[in-house]
């Protein structure tokens, strides 16, 4: 196996200076910039927490701030940079500009120049680190996800083979997954033994998830009740359509929810506030950005159909909007304002007050 060595000579500089990475699997492309825009340093180095100290030790510097895109490496190299004392961040990689000319030309080495010169020049937010307790509980959250998904995709698979192959169910049997459907299915819908064998293993698949996903159930009820998010869950609990599951999207997806400083930042970062387009005198608005977290907006866009139909406030809301505009848009709104209900509870530690529909 090659191994690499870096150079052990320091980096000559005494200025703060701004750290470009080019992150991948195995090896890291680095661009550093002083305060004058100057290249210091650009290489490669292999992906570890040696390589990177190493680099770090030859800088002679008072400050040196590191970014790097979000992507599928977490968040292991920013902690590594902050336990090595560097200040750190990750950016999103739709908020890094890409200069006129160079669209078709596209380097590791030009990738890291620009994160280091546009994070020199205050240009890059940064995405909020929950922490690593917090990432390893989400991914409860997120893998059952996942695997409900990969449920319907199962489902959805047996009745188009069946479509397929021009199999009906009985007469009188709807095809909705009930106790009656299932056991049609068990018995061999089919006269072909090799249909029917495929059926039964798409089954026992489905049978297999469904084990998984009542696993994962029971973890997330686990989380709910622990010291950590108990009181927060209850809280959200006391809206009408916010169940367990919901609730705890939003906690493990949005973290501390007081960094949020304004009602809008929060609608934002959900993706709940409308596109925007002006020019000179003229302005038009359309559909929401869809730019935030798309779990948490999904659930509270199904939780609002409940909500609806018990809150009355709410219930006038909807109305009032389905009339000038569709249901579907009305829903969507309904869901903004209950975002921002979300975040008026978990920051005022005090359940929903409502009145309900008459």
């Amino acid at each position: 196996m090659k191994t690499y060595k870096l150079k052990t000579e320091p980096i000559a500089t005494t200025q703060n200076v701004w750290m470009g990475i080019d992150v991948h699997k195995v090896s890291l492309h680095i661009t550093i910039l002083d305060e004058e825009g100057e290249q210091v340093w650009a290489g490669s180095v292999p992906h570890g927490r040696e390589h990177v100290a190493g680099l770090v030790r030859r800088l002679e510097t008072t400050q040196i701030t590191a970014v790097y895109e979000a992507g599928p490496t977490g968040y292991k190299l920013k902690h590594w940079l902050e336990e090595l004392g560097c200040e750190a961040f990750i950016c999103p990689p739709t908020h890094v500009r890409q200069r006129q000319g160079r669209k078709r030309i596209k380097t590791d080495a030009r990738d890291s120049y620009d994160l280091a010169e546009q994070a020199r020049a205050g240009m890059l937010p940064a995405i909020h680190d929950l922490g690593e307790e917090n990432y390893h509980q989400r991914e409860v959250l997120r893998t059952r996800g996942q695997l409900v998904k990969h449920r319907q995709q199962l489902k959805a698979q047996i009745k188009s083979e069946l479509l397929y192959h021009s199999v009906c169910a009985p007469e009188g049997l709807k095809a909705n997954w009930s106790k009656a459907y299932l056991n049609w299915l068990e018995q061999g819908p089919s006269e072909s033994g090799d249909l029917n064998l495929t059926i039964h293993c798409l089954l026992r698949t489905i049978e297999t998830l469904d084990l998984q996903i009542k696993r994962l159930d029971a973890r997330l009820r686990k989380l709910a009740k622990s010291q950590k998010w108990k009181k927060k869950a209850e809280l959200l609990q006391s809206i009408p359509g916010v169940g367990l599951l919901t609730a705890m999207a939003v906690l493990l997806e949005a973290g501390d929810i007081s960094r949020f400083d304004r009602c809008e930042e929060f609608a934002s970062w959900l993706g709940l506030v409308p596109s925007e387009w002006s020019s000179g005198e003229g302005t038009r608005k359309g559909s929401i950005t869809r730019a935030g977290n798309r779990r948490i907006r999904t659930a509270l866009v199904e939780s609002c159909w409940t909500l609806i139909r018990h809150d009355e406030a709410m219930n006038r809301t909807y109305e009032r909007i389905k009339h000038r505009r569709n249901g579907s848009i009305a829903v969507v709104a309904v869901a903004r304002r209950l975002a921002l209900i979300i975040r008026a509870i978990l920051r005022d530690e005090k359940p929903y007050d409502y009145a309900p529909v008459k």
